[in-house]
């Protein structure tokens, strides 16, 4: 069952009527006593200890998700669950005792104070990512609605209910609706209980959100990224090739942080070439330690499409195709250098720069940059670092680690937890 009314199972059948009662229960709740991180930490906790976690690799696989990248996932998630994790979590992010009032000035406290209500729009690109929105939401005191992405396969929805279970408490403070975005009349219901939405997804994604909530509704977005890696001529150029390969096998590039292009320093179309069949050489390596999954066949003709183009434009030594039999992957040589999305699943854009081309490059791209996965010389790491954050980039990391995370880590440059709530004072009246 993927619908949940304030942490009860609701038959799809029912959800519009629940959704047209949805104001009056949610503004009798926002007088509830408020709802301590310290709760949510505890029975995410437990929840962690209790995930069997060959049952639920087993039900990722039974979905099309390759056996070592569903192994990969449970890890994943009882890592983020772990009590230890979620502290570190929240003091990073917001301090020690974040919701206990504290004296800035004589006779004047603050303190933070959840935003109210948070509609999550759910992204379908990483399994279960929408569930931990939702916790961010929890640890942060708020009533959450969770509008499901479409085929998740009720991973979300069933990791909620197992903190509801573990702790009731939880119970007024969870929604989950199942509904389509393509029904805007229950969108522009759900919009008008929320203090705030938080949009997982697309930039059409972000803009339809933004066509239907007012004006002065918040809208917080972790949309669409690019990130990349960015090569000069180095010693340890091998090395960090193979660091990303398994970069752009171990995510099928579904991550925000994952690479989508490859820059290298040259303007030599002979080095470029020889740069393109080392790398593919070191993902035809990595794939046999990561396994493709099989592909959807619209996600299969897009990829189609791209390398007959590509092979179109072959003849005119404008971009060079690299692939193997089974088109299983593909390196897509560009000799025009532009930041641009690849296909994903197995397919990269490798492309030469000149690194005065570069600031003006990524600026093009501004608000769309994450990560990127560098390999250079040591003494030039710092003229590229503050080249790179100057234009917008988040995160640098080495080849090899560009989707790995750290516990506490911003997301897309900001912390989420400070995103969900705002600052509340109060002045006591003199001689009081």
């Amino acid at each position: 069952m993927d619908n949940i009314y304030r942490g009860e199972p609701l038959l799809k059948e029912d959800i519009s009527s629940k959704i047209f009662e949805l104001r009056q229960k949610i503004e009798e709740d926002l007088l509830l006593e408020p709802l301590m991180p310290e709760v949510v930490i505890e029975a995410a906790h437990v929840l962690s200890k209790e995930i069997n976690q060959q049952e639920v690799a087993g039900q990722l696989a039974a979905l099309g998700v390759p056996k070592w990248a569903a192994k990969e996932y449970v890890r994943v998630t009882i890592d983020s669950l772990d009590r230890s994790a979620l502290l570190k979590k929240l003091h990073a992010e917001l301090g020690e005792n974040p919701f206990t009032w504290k004296k800035v000035d004589e006779g004047i406290e603050e303190k933070n104070h959840p935003l109210g209500v948070i509609l999550h729009i759910g992204a379908g690109n990483t399994l279960g990512v929408s569930a931990f929105s939702v916790i961010e939401g929890l640890l942060t005191g708020n009533i959450n609605i969770l509008k499901l992405p479409e085929n998740e396969a009720g991973i979300s929805s069933r990791l909620l209910m197992g903190l509801i279970e573990i702790e009731p408490r939880l119970k007024p403070y969870i929604y989950v609706f199942d509904v389509s975005s393509k029904n805007r009349e229950a969108i522009h219901q759900l919009i008008e209980v929320a203090n705030a939405v938080a949009v997982w997804g697309s930039d059409e994604a972000i803009s339809a959100i933004r066509q239907l909530a007012p004006p002065s509704l918040p809208i917080i977005e972790w949309g669409h990224r690019l990130s990349f890696a960015y090569f000069t001529k180095n010693k340890n150029t091998d090395w960090d090739l193979q660091g990303l390969a398994k970069d752009i096998c171990s995510t099928d590039q579904l991550y925000c942080s994952a690479p989508q292009c490859v820059f290298y320093e040259t303007d030599d179309p002979e080095e470029i070439d020889d740069f393109a069949y080392r790398l593919s050489k070191h993902i035809e390596d990595a794939a046999k330690q990561y396994p493709p999954a099989a592909r959807p066949l619209d996600v299969q003709a897009q990829i189609t499409w791209t390398l007959e183009l590509v092979k179109m434009e072959e003849i005119l030594k404008e971009k060079k195709l690299i692939t193997d039999k089974k088109k299983q992957y593909s390196v897509l040589v560009d000799y025009h250098a532009d930041l641009k999305a690849s296909p994903l699943f197995r397919n990269i854009w490798v492309m030469p720069i000149r690194r005065e081309k570069l600031l003006s490059l990524l600026r093009a791209h501004k608000g769309h940059l994450q990560t990127v996965g560098l390999s250079c010389e040591n003494e030039e790491f710092d003229e590229l670092s503050k080249l790179f954050y100057g234009a917008g980039i988040c995160r640098i990391t080495p080849c090899g680690y560009m989707s790995v995370n750290y516990t506490g880590e911003p997301h897309d440059g900001m912390y989420a937890l400070g995103r969900y709530v705002r600052k509340v004072n109060k002045r006591y009246l003199c001689g009081i």
